[in-house]
C-alpha cells in the first residue's frame, strides 16, 4: 500500500507538543527547513478566492506560533510591509513568490534584492523586513505558507508603503489583508508624502536569488536564454562601458603576449575559446599576438554561436557543465568572463580537468574569476545573504548568487571564489600556477590592484 502523507492539519494540531523550544528566530526556522511540506496533504486548507484581486488567508493556528496558508491569484501582490517586533518563515507550496525587499533611510525608499522561491523554496523574514510578496506568475495561483512569532491576532499597527504615490496606510484591526486597496475603515491613519520611492537605474542589474537552488542543467539554461536575449546588441554595450573595455583591452592584451612569448618556445597552432560568445574577442587575442594560429570555440548560446562562425571561427554550440574533450593538442585555452558562470564546485572542477585534457604538455589555460573579497562587487553581499537568507539549506554554496537585467526577463548566475578555494581547486585539477593576479574593474580599470577580478595563468606540466 502507498505510504499515507501527514497532512499539515494534523501536523498543527499536534504543534504544541512539537515546536521547536526555545522559540526563536533560528530555532523557528531550522524547524522549517527540517519539514517536508511539499509531502503533507495540504490541498485541504487552501482557502477560497473571493477576490481576484486580493490574496486569501486560512489562519490555522496562533500558538505556539501562527501558522497561515495563503493563497494568492495570478499576479496579485501584498503591499510593502514593514516586520516590526515580528519575525517569521515562509515556504512556497504551489507556483511561483517573490519577494522583494526594499531599504528605507531618510526617507527615501529603494529596492535592495529580490529573491524568487518555487515549491518547496523557503523565504525567512528576520524582524526589520520591509518587504512585499508577489505572485511571480501572471497566469498560475500560488499557495504559501507562513509561519510567524508572535502571533499577529490581526494587522493592527502594520505600515503599508505605496510605492506610486509616497503614502503610507496604518492598517488597524479590520484590515483582512496587507494591501492599499482596501476600504478606508481600514486603516488607522494615511500619511501622505511620507517617503519617495527611487526606482532601480534602468542600466543596472538586480540580485535575484533562486530557492531552491535549481539543478546545475536548468542555471545553464537559464545562462544560455540570458546570453540569447542580449545577443544581437551584446558587443556594442560592451563596447559602450568604459571601464569593462578597459578591462577586457587589458586582459586580452596579456593573453597575446604570453601567447608571443609561448610561440617562441614552441609554435603555437591552435588555441581553444571556451564561451567564446560572439568570438569578438578570440579574433581581437589573435590580432594582438600578430600570429596566425587556428581559432576554435564553444558557447552554449547559438545566436552568439552563429556571430563567432562568421568571424572565421571554428565554432560548436556545446554545454561547459557536460564539456567533452573534443582533442589534447591545443596550445593554448581562455574561458574569459564566464567561470563564474559554471554554476557549482564540481562543474567549475569537471571543466578544470577537461581543459587539462584538452591541452598539449606545456600549453596555457587563461581565465578569470570573481572575487569574493571585491568590495565593488556582490562577492561580499553574497556572503551576507548566504546567511541572511539560509541558502545553504537551500542546495547553495558558498559565494553564488543570481541576478538579471533591470530591463531583461532572463536570469543569469554567477559564483564568487576566494583566491585561496580558486588555486586548490585549479591545483585538484593537474595544472601549476603561473600566475594569479587581480585586474581592476570598477575601479583601476586594466591595472593589476589590490581587487577587482582575478586573472588566472595556468600551465600542462
Amino acid at each position: 500500500m502507498p505510504e499515507v502523507s501527514i497532512s499539515l492539519r494534523a501536523l498543527v494540531d499536534r504543534l504544541s507538543a512539537n515546536s521547536p523550544s526555545p522559540l526563536n528566530y533560528e530555532s523557528l526556522c531550522e524547524w522549517v527547513e527540517s519539514m517536508d511540506w511539499l509531502g503533507m496533504d495540504w490541498s485541504d486548507e487552501v482557502p477560497e478566492l473571493l477576490d481576484v484581486d486580493d490574496y486569501a488567508r486560512n489562519i490555522m493556528c496562533l500558538e505556539p506560533f501562527e501558522v497561515v496558508l495563503i493563497h494568492w491569484p495570478p499576479g496579485v501582490e501584498s503591499a510593502v510591509h514593514h516586520h516590526e517586533g515580528f519575525w517569521g518563515s515562509v515556504v512556497c507550496l504551489q507556483g511561483v513568490l517573490e519577494n522583494v525587499t526594499y531599504a528605507l533611510e531618510d526617507g527615501e525608499l529603494r529596492l535592495a534584492e529580490m529573491l524568487k522561491a518555487t515549491s518547496g523554496g523557503i523565504v525567512p523574514e528576520p524582524d526589520g523586513t520591509l518587504h512585499k510578496i508577489r505572485n511571480g506568475s501572471a497566469t498560475a495561483p500560488l499557495v504559501t505558507l507562513h509561519f510567524y512569532f508572535p502571533a499577529l491576532k490581526n494587522l493592527d499597527g502594520l505600515a503599508l508603503y505605496d510605492l506610486e504615490t509616497g503614502n503610507r496606510y496604518i492598517c488597524n484591526e479590520l484590515a483582512p489583508t496587507a494591501s492599499i486597496l482596501l476600504p478606508e475603515h481600514c486603516y488607522r491613519q494615511v500619511d501622505l508624502a511620507a517617503f519617495h520611492y527611487s526606482p532601480p537605474i534602468k542600466a543596472s542589474h538586480i540580485q535575484s536569488n533562486r530557492v531552491p537552488k535549481p539543478l546545475d542543467s536548468e542555471i545553464e539554461r537559464m545562462i544560455s536564454a540570458y546570453y540569447n536575449e542580449q545577443a544581437a546588441s551584446y558587443d556594442a554595450l560592451d563596447e559602450q562601458v568604459l571601464k569593462r573595455q578597459q578591462y577586457t583591452q587589458a586582459i586580452d592584451g596579456r593573453i597575446s603576449s604570453v601567447l608571443r612569448r609561448l610561440h617562441q618556445d614552441q609554435p603555437v597552432h591552435r588555441v581553444m575559446h571556451l564561451a567564446c560568445g560572439t568570438g569578438r574577442r578570440a579574433c581581437r587575442i589573435q590580432s594582438m599576438s600578430g600570429m596566425s594560429y587556428a581559432i576554435h570555440g564553444i558557447d552554449m548560446s547559438e545566436d552568439m554561436a552563429k556571430q563567432a562562425s562568421s568571424r572565421g571561427i571554428e565554432v560548436g554550440v556545446a554545454s561547459l557543465t557536460g564539456l567533452q574533450t573534443v582533442r589534447r593538442d591545443f596550445d593554448a585555452v581562455t574561458l574569459l568572463y564566464a567561470y563564474g558562470h559554471l554554476p557549482s564546485e564540481a562543474v567549475r572542477l569537471h571543466v578544470l580537468k577537461t581543459v587539462f585534457d584538452m591541452l598539449r604538455p606545456g600549453g596555457l589555460f587563461f581565465f578569470d574569476a570573481f572575487d569574493v573579497a571585491d568590495t565593488n562587487e556582490w562577492g561580499p553581499a553574497a556572503i551576507e545573504q548566504f546567511k541572511e537568507q539560509r541558502l545553504s539549506s537551500q542546495g547553495y554554496e558558498l559565494g553564488d548568487v543570481f541576478y538579471r537585467r533591470t530591463e531583461g526577463q532572463e536570469s543569469a548566475f554567477l559564483h564568487y571564489c576566494s583566491r585561496e578555494g580558486l588555486s586548490e581547486l585549479v591545483q585538484a585539477a593537474g595544472f601549476t600556477i603561473r600566475e594569479v593576479v587581480n585586474i581592476g574593474y570598477d575601479e583601476a580599470s586594466g591595472q593589476e590592484s589590490e581587487q577587482g577580478k582575478l586573472f588566472v595563468v595556468a600551465v600542462r606540466p
